[in-house]
């Protein structure tokens, strides 16, 4: 480390830092150089070179997985919405960062990544980890740091775990009225609110985040349509405990039919017709945590009073309006659109459950005798 006192033209003295402080992307030796007015501030940032040098002491040589996530990877996040932020930073933190902050970025092999895998707890917790892991690889191959991606490689993954949800899913819409009756004897108890956050999932199939997002402009009762154009999440304190963004796909920014029930609904909700649609005790917008806590008590509602009433999860509600629909005789291509899928098998694959029973009645409906 040196401090250099150099003389300008002027007759002025600046004082120059030089040192050495590890390794660059590329694997050269990293210098940094500050020139300062005075010999304090000259000081203050030798200080932090000696700090940054310490820290990389012990090091691999080049670039630990950890010094490329901070310096590198990790700014180019400041742009994502806080959502995707806050699952980088818990897979980095809970995953990523205990297997492989100190190892050289060129140096992350499959077995590391293996034996990272087979430390999380389920498939899905595991698949979260390697995409996490692979957006970073790829970025270090734009780097030039690495020749391939890791994280692309096939791994043994380790068994489904339990469903979050309770998986009840009704798959018609005959099913639905028990559940829809009992939401309509409840509107009166909670202004309606239970009401429209379940037929806005059960007869038009938004996601539970574009309920919650769903602000009165986009209604349209007239021409009975809905315009989805926004996704109200949670997410960390750090990035802000809420996150209000546009639709995960283009597909999702779409236009919905509002079903004559739904409008009814809708109507009956107390208080002005601005803003959000859901609204929590603020005024504001519902908190999504909020929301399935007032859904959970509409349930326990519905087993106080003996009511015989599924109990379908707020995220189920989805479900049970896809299953439904092709039930009834709707286009799947049709149905893809309305829920907003990009792929219509993702529409297939992730959000209609037909059970055996359905399976068993399509079969003596379609099959001849013979």
């Amino acid at each position: 480390m040196s401090i250099t006192r150099r003389r300008l033209a002027d007759g002025t003295y600046v004082y120059d830092v030089r040192e050495y402080v590890g390794f660059t992307l590329d694997g050269r030796r990293d210098r940094k150089s500050v020139t300062c007015r005075t010999l304090r501030a000259a000081k203050v940032e030798r200080a932090k070179l000696v700090a940054l040098r310490d820290s990389r002491r012990n090091r691999s040589g080049r670039c630990t997985f950890g010094d490329y996530v901070d310096r590198w990877w990790w700014p180019t996040t400041a742009g994502l919405a806080a959502s995707t932020r806050d699952t980088y930073e818990r897979e980095l933190r809970l995953r990523l960062r205990p297997a492989f902050e100190a190892v050289d970025v060129r140096d992350v092999t499959r077995p590391m990544v293996q034996r990272m895998v087979d430390g999380c707890a389920t498939r899905k917790v595991a698949q979260k980890a390697l995409g996490v892991l692979g957006t970073v690889m790829r970025q270090a191959m734009g780097d030039g740091l690495v020749a391939s991606n890791v994280a692309a490689a096939r791994y043994s993954l380790p068994p489904e775990g339990r469903r979050r949800d309770n998986g009840v899913v009704l798959t018609t819409f005959d099913a639905m009225a028990p559940l829809v009756s009992a939401l309509r004897g409840h509107a009166a108890a909670d202004g309606g609110f239970c009401l429209a956050l379940g037929l806005l999932g059960l007869l038009m199939g938004l996601r539970p985040e574009e309920r919650y997002g769903l602000d009165w402009a986009d209604v349209d009762l007239g021409a009975a349509t809905c315009r989805v154009r926004r996704a109200y999440l949670m997410v960390s304190r750090g990035e802000g405990t809420h996150d209000l963004k546009e639709p995960k796909t283009a597909h999702s920014l779409r236009d919905v039919p509002v079903s004559p029930d739904v409008a009814d609904a809708l109507m009956a909700l107390p208080g002005p017709r601005d803003g959000p649609v859901l609204v929590g005790a603020d005024g504001g917008r519902v908190s999504p945590s909020t929301a399935r806590h007032r859904w959970d008590r509409f349930l326990a509602w519905c087993d106080a009073g003996g009511l015989d009433v599924p109990h379908v999860t707020v995220e189920n509600c989805r479900h049970s309006f896809a299953t439904s629909y092709l039930h009834a005789g709707g286009r799947v291509e049709d149905l893809s659109r309305i829920l907003g899928h990009s792929d219509i098998v993702t529409t297939y694959r992730r959000y209609v459950r037909p059970d055996a029973t359905d399976a068993a009645r399509g079969v003596s409906d379609i099959v001849p005798r013979v």
